[in-house]
């Protein structure tokens, strides 16, 4: 990660790197599959969010070390994301193979969040960690 450029969010808006998500998802054998109604309204509201890396000279040299933490057909689209609801996220999804990086804080530092809706009990260290609220 010391070589990649910049992180940031952008809504997901594509239905390229909608599915691409959502195929990690599925990979990550992650219980958020079962709000795939929740994910897809999202998206449909512009309220889903992702992660994307600037790519950097250095990334592109080195494109087989790096390639195994992004979703798969993309173009360094981190394998997470965010339902926002004004400042509340309502849910905040990071793969397995992409946890402790920072990226579910970038995401609640770039997307101004200060809530988290009804987190599931495992993720309480997480939210208390980044100093937010629970709803």
């Amino acid at each position: 990660m010391d070589t990649w450029g910049e992180i940031k969010t952008y809504p997901i808006t594509d239905s390229n790197d909608f599915w691409a998500l959502f195929d990690e998802l599925v990979d990550d054998d992650s219980k958020f599959i079962h709000n795939r109604n929740t994910i897809l309204d999202a998206y449909t509201r512009g309220t889903l969010f992702g992660l994307r890396v600037t790519e950097t000279d250095a990334m592109f040299e080195n494109r087989e070390r790096n390639i195994r933490v992004f979703c798969k057909g993309t173009s360094y689209t981190l394998p997470c994301f965010c339902i926002k609801d004004g400042s509340s996220a309502v849910i905040i999804w990071v793969h397995t193979r992409a946890r402790r990086n920072g990226f579910g804080r970038i995401l609640v530092e770039q997307l101004g969040i200060t809530n988290a809706y009804c987190p599931l009990p495992e993720s309480i260290p997480f939210w208390e960690k980044c100093g937010i609220s629970i709803e």
